[in-house]
């Protein structure tokens, strides 16, 4: 049987990098310390966090497939196609999570941490 997903995928991973452009103009202007156009909106947790979400999801559906087939015992098989801009867009998206999350515990860390050797 052929299957013609490939389109799918390629559109996939170009919305998945289109929607990750957000998050990646945020922290840009957040590590340049800039004030651009459209930050305040971009660094609302809601936009940063869904754009993430939105991109992984997108991508790890368009190249993993999971399948169920009744035969004797019962199998499910999971198979992942190898499709680079998929592959990148997800990696882009964990890359700019692991950067948020950083940021994120090592500013509540360092707050913490002044409140508790404050004389």
């Amino acid at each position: 049987m052929k299957t013609h997903s490939a389109p799918v995928a390629d559109v996939a991973a170009g919305l998945g990098l289109v929607v990750l452009a957000a998050p990646a103009y945020f922290m840009v202007m957040a590590i340049l310390r800039h004030q651009g156009p459209g930050f305040g909106l971009l660094g609302q947790p809601v936009v940063l966090l869904g754009a993430l979400s939105i991109a992984l999801a997108g991508n790890a559906l368009s190249i993993l497939s999971l399948r169920f087939e009744r035969t004797v015992p019962p199998q499910l098989r999971l198979s992942v196609a190898l499709r680079p801009w998929n592959l990148g867009a997800i990696l882009l998206a964990l890359l700019l999570l692991g950067i948020l999350l950083g940021y994120v515990f090592l500013e509540n860390l360092a707050s913490f941490g002044s409140r508790i050797h404050a004389p």
